[in-house]
């Protein structure tokens, strides 16, 4: 909810601030937070229609996205029993005003992350260097994702924009390129294209990275010559993972385990063998619709044929995190049509 809020009111503000404040009361306890702007804000008579599916209000100089990032931001505030509301001027900003119900945790709870947990802390010796570029026009995506890299050990440059990314990939040859896909002038497909066109192109590895949540736009993605797709927001693992599948490339943990624990059950692809047709395409529809009750029904059906499947379905469901199983059921459907895929 913090994320999709927060890059809203950074998208949409091109002078002036963005301000989150947060407070908390007890017996009920509250969670209350709201994210302010001074950005373009939004007409009243948009403002009804501002949380509907695929809806985005015109937006001088806005970049265009799915148009669900606002009706996902107000389906899980519904699913935590909370509520969320619009307070916003036209041209002079917005105001969005989250509640939600929270129970008081012990201190022993609210402590900070453990080396259990794992984390990178760099990459084992030994192992060839690898030049990493971004290629993202959002200073505040490329910021975060050059210093995960930088701070693990590659070599990393930026270009920020498609055109500068053909270039720069044309002078510095880098192993694996990090592709977002919504850019203005030259996007992430029409710059995947022409690098592989250039000498050494074939060879080098690219990830798009997009919040799209549509079939046919990461179709396009990966025929346009992308090796893998990391939906946005990201995790570190995500990042991680997928460069350690299409480069090889072994970490230091801060764990005694080279790969976190929770990793070795995770959903794959040809896990799906499993699944009727019918049964992916209810299952695809309900996770579209973050349909809760419907996706927990589906794996209560799954595991009356397959305990280990529900296994692997039941944790991605039980954090929310329907893409990751969206993804896993596309991929295996490319796969099983004859369509090259990779299986992460």
């Amino acid at each position: 909810v913090l994320i999709n809020l927060l890059g809203n009111a950074i998208k949409y503000t091109k002078e002036g601030a963005v301000t989150l404040r947060v407070n908390a009361t007890p017996e009920p306890f509250i969670l209350t937070f709201e994210v302010e702007d001074t950005g373009v804000g939004i007409a009243p008579e948009d403002q009804v229609r501002v949380f509907d599916a695929f809806m985005q209000v015109d937006q001088p100089d806005a970049e265009k996205g799915t148009g669900l990032g606002l009706t996902i931001t107000r389906q899980f505030v519904k699913l935590m029993g909370g509520t969320i509301d619009l307070q916003s001027t036209k041209g002079e900003g917005s105001r969005f005003r989250v509640e939600l119900p929270v129970e008081q945790g012990k201190k022993a709870e609210a402590s900070l992350p453990t080396a259990d947990e794992g984390r990178i802390i760099g990459l084992k010796p030994g192992q060839p260097e690898h030049r990493i570029l971004i290629v993202e026009d959002e200073p505040e995506n490329w910021l975060l994702l050059q210093r995960m890299l930088q701070n693990a050990g590659f070599q990393v440059r930026v270009a920020e924009d498609g055109a500068q990314g053909v270039e720069m990939f044309r002078i510095w040859r880098p192993h694996f390129i990090w592709m977002d896909w919504r850019m203005p002038e030259m996007d992430g497909i029409e710059a995947t294209r022409r690098i592989r066109a250039l000498e050494g192109g074939p060879q080098v590895k690219i990830a798009a990275i997009s919040a799209s949540v549509f079939t046919s736009q990461q179709e396009g993605v990966l025929a346009a010559g992308a090796d893998d797709f990391v939906r946005k927001p990201y995790r570190p693992t995500d990042i991680f993972g997928c460069m350690a599948r299409h480069l090889g490339v072994e970490y230091v943990w801060d764990s005694a385990q080279s790969m976190p624990a929770e990793k070795a059950a995770a959903l794959r692809p040809e896990n799906l063998q499993a699944l009727s047709k019918e049964l992916r395409t209810e299952f695809s529809d309900a996770l579209l619709h973050l349909d809760r009750r419907r996706v927990e029904e589906i794996i209560s059906r799954v595991r009356e044929q397959d305990l280990a499947l529900a296994s692997m379905l039941t944790e991605p469901a039980s954090r929310l995190a329907y893409s990751e199983i969206l993804d896993a059921i596309r991929s295996f459907e490319r796969g099983s049509v004859g369509t090259a895929y990779d299986s992460a």
